[in-house]
Order: C-alpha cells, then sequence, then structure tokens
C-alpha cells in the first residue's frame, strides 16, 4: 500500500467516525461536504511528495487538527511530531507547499 492509499484510507476512516459520532450525539455537527475536502488535501500531499517533499512534512503542510494526527499515524509517524515552525497569517493557518519551503 503506497502513501496515497494511506491517507485516503485514514481520511475515510476519520470522516465515517466524525459521522458515527454526530449520529449518537445530535449536538455533535457533521459536516457532509468534509470528505471532498479532504481528499483534496490528500491530493496537496502527493503532489508535494512528488515534488521532492517528505511525507511528514507533505502531511503537516497540508493538514491541521485531528485529521492531521490520523494522517501521520496511518503513516508510521508520532501523532506529537509536528514541528512549531509553519506558517500564519493572524494566527490562522496558511497552506504552503511542502516542497517550496
Amino acid at each position: 500500500m503506497n502513501t496515497r492509499d494511506k491517507l485516503v484510507h485514514a481520511v475515510t476512516a476519520f470522516d465515517r467516525a466524525q459521522e458515527a459520532k454526530a449520529t449518537k450525539n445530535p449536538r455533535h455537527y457533521y459536516n457532509h461536504y468534509a470528505l471532498p475536502q479532504y481528499l483534496g488535501a490528500v491530493a496537496r500531499v502527493a503532489d508535494d511528495i512528488e515534488a521532492g517533499a517528505a511525507v511528514d512534512e507533505a502531511i503537516i503542510a497540508a493538514m491541521h487538527g485531528p485529521l492531521r494526527t490520523a494522517c501521520l499515524k496511518a503513516c508510521g509517524f508520532k501523532a506529537n511530531h509536528v514541528p512549531a515552525r509553519h506558517g500564519n497569517y493572524l494566527g490562522l493557518p496558511v497552506y504552503r507547499p511542502a516542497s517550496q519551503k
């Protein structure tokens, strides 16, 4: 199984878990449009890797929060493997391809 397949599996499992959480708890919100966004992030990660970036750096650049943790774990990295340096604007994360850093 290559890295892209691992990431696709991780994001679909994450999406299923979010949906299951929302069905059990009416206060939990499930975004029906999130999976295409997750798959777009996987495509950006794959493009970064093809451009020469390291797998963990590409995941860290493209994803945030629990989704990033799930993807790092799926690729065999520690969840707390995130360095303190990544771009932000007014405290919000900004995507910058890892291959262009």
